[in-house]
Parts: C-alpha cells; structure tokens; sequence
C-alpha cells in the first residue's frame, strides 16, 4: 500500500477520512474476483472498517452503493452498512452476499418493517429468516417472500400467504414454486429416476464454446449471439457449455436439465443468464429434435420462458446452486 494511502488513514480531518474511503471502496470494488481471505484485500477492509465510524452519511451510502455487490467486501464492513438508516442499508441487505447468516437473522429479528421487506427482496432467504419474516413482518414483507422464488418456505406457510393474494398472482407465483420444487428435488435424484432423452453428442464447431467465450469477453460478440449460432447448428452440446459457464452451474447439471423432458430448469438458466425469446426459441426447437418431440411441445416451453422473469430465474438459479454445493460439501464431509 503506497505511503499516500497511509497518510490520509492517519488524517484527522473529515474530508481526508472522506477521500480515503473513496478510494479504498473503488479498489475493493474492483477485485470483485478476489476472495476475503488474500492480504491485499484484508488490508482494504481493515481500513474501511478503520475509518467507517467517522464516515458522514454521504460517504456511507456512496459505500453501500458500490460494495453491495462485492463479494469482497468483509462480513464486518456488510454488517456495519446493514445497521444503518435504511436509504444506506437498503442495497447491502437487499444484495450483499457477504452478510453473514447470523446477521441476517438478527436484523430480521430486531429491525422494522423497512429492513424487513429488503431482506426479503434478497436473491436467496433461508427456511430460518422466512419464518422470521413471516411472524414479525406486514402484509407487503409477507408478499414479498411468498413473490420471492429464492425464498426457502414450507408449503403450508406458503398456501397460507398466496390465499390472501389477488387469484391471478397466487396461481402464476403457485405454479412456478411448485415446479421448482419439483426442479430442485429432482437435481439430487440419480439419472434413471428422471424423464429424460439420451445424452448430448459432442458435434463438430466453426467456432469452440471457448473461441466463444473469448469473444464474449472482448466484446466483440454476444451470448445471444453464440447461443443461437450453435442452436441452429443443431449443437446442443455446445450450447450447455456456454451456459454452463455463463451461469456458474457444472456442465452435468446443465446437460441434465437440457434433456429433460420438461423446461423449467433450461428456461431458468436462460432466463437468469440473459438470453433472449428468439435465443430460447431456437434451443426448444433443437431440444424437441433431439427429444423426438413435435414442434408444438416447443411452443409450450417458450410459453414457461415467458411467465418466467428476470428476477425470478436469477433466484431460482441462485438456489439451486446453493442446494448443490450444500449436498456436496456433505457429501465430501
């Protein structure tokens, strides 16, 4: 860390503590990549951490702002921009993954309904907040976590809360949990329990899942665009490794849900990753060939892309990766 840096740790005066924090935020915003645990980045949270109780209000929620999103940013640090008012605690309880478990379930415990209904925006709220929610929280909280489809919550909880939904809401929010319970109670079965085709051959590419990738990267195309190029190159193959990779998930588990007899999980990962209808349109095409199904069953999976939103699929990804690497951790333990 240069000397500049140490100097104004060790000012006394607001706008040098102000500038500081400026600064340490943008770095540590940009190693988004990095984990908590190397040097370089303890040094950026420590000093945050350092000056944060002299922080005005504007250099908080300049801090919330920008680390909310940052997996680097240290459980400490989240904690703190969790605690205050709400304009800057919002974006930290509403996205941060760095708050810890045992945070979330305190604030759920002890803050009002403003704090309530953020942490029930999150991507993924455990069986344990949900109850909390659930008791403590006013119709909107209550709403919202039944709305959330990254919420883990017992079926009786949940009919109980969709019954005072408006009917439409409660039918379309009522199909799509339980499809997706049936989805994630399905990623742990073993291959012959579930409906599905034969597995994906490899095919010959003009361009590989990682010139593709490559390109992405620069720029210099899209996923859209890859996606659909290998769709209508009948390379299914090809298109589950760009998935895969875009969405985080392992290839086999992406294989898996690409020759399913069903949409629910391929329609998510699309939906989550950001592929378009016309993108998702040439998979289903491509999927009923492979399946041996007639074209119309592709009209019907375009239909579950749509009553699939942009929020909803980036949840339900979220939690079936959390699933997974929970089963995998006991499965090493």
């Amino acid at each position: 860390m240069d000397d500049s840096l140490l100097k104004l740790a060790k000012a006394s005066s607001s706008q040098k503590k102000h500038e500081l924090a400026a600064h340490m935020t943008g770095l540590l915003a940009a190693r988004d990549d990095a984990t908590t645990s190397s040097e370089e980045t303890k040094l950026l949270n420590s000093m945050l951490e350092g000056v944060y109780t002299s922080l005005g209000d504007d250099a908080k929620q300049e801090m919330s702002d920008k680390l909310a999103d940052v997996s680097a940013m240290s459980s400490t640090l989240a904690a703190a921009l969790a605690n205050e008012e709400i304009p800057i605690a919002q974006a930290v309880l509403e996205r941060s993954t760095s708050l810890s478990e045992a945070d979330i379930v305190k604030l759920a415990q002890t803050k009002g309904q403003d704090f309530l209904l953020a942490l029930a925006k999150r991507d993924h709220v455990s069986k344990d907040v949900t109850k909390i929610l659930i008791s403590r929280g006013d119709k909107d909280v209550k709403q919202t976590v039944a709305c959330n489809l990254g919420a883990e919550i017992e079926m009786p909880e949940f009919e109980a809360l969709v019954k005072d939904m408006p009917k439409q809401m409660g039918d379309r929010i009522r199909h799509l949990r339980k499809s997706n319970e049936e989805l994630l109670e399905d990623l742990f079965k073993d291959d012959g329990e579930i409906a599905a085709g034969s597995e994906l051959q490899r095919r010959p590419s003009k361009i590989s899942p990682k010139a593709w990738v490559m390109g992405i990267k620069m720029g210099k195309t899209t996923l859209n665009k890859a996606v659909y190029q290998c769709s209508v190159e009948h390379n299914l193959f090809d298109v589950v490794a760009l998935l895969s990779f875009f969405s985080g998930m392992q290839m086999k588990y992406v294989h898996n849900l690409m020759v399913r007899f069903d949409s629910t999980g391929i329609a998510t990962i699309c939906r989550a990753t950001g592929l378009g209808a016309k993108e998702f349109q040439a998979i289903c095409k491509e999927r009923c060939k492979h399946l041996k199904f007639p074209e119309s069953t592709g009209s019907k999976w375009l239909t579950n892309y749509h009553m699939l939103d942009d929020t909803d699929a980036r949840r339900l990804l979220n939690l079936m990766k959390i699933k997974l690497k929970a089963t995998e951790r006991a499965e090493a333990a």
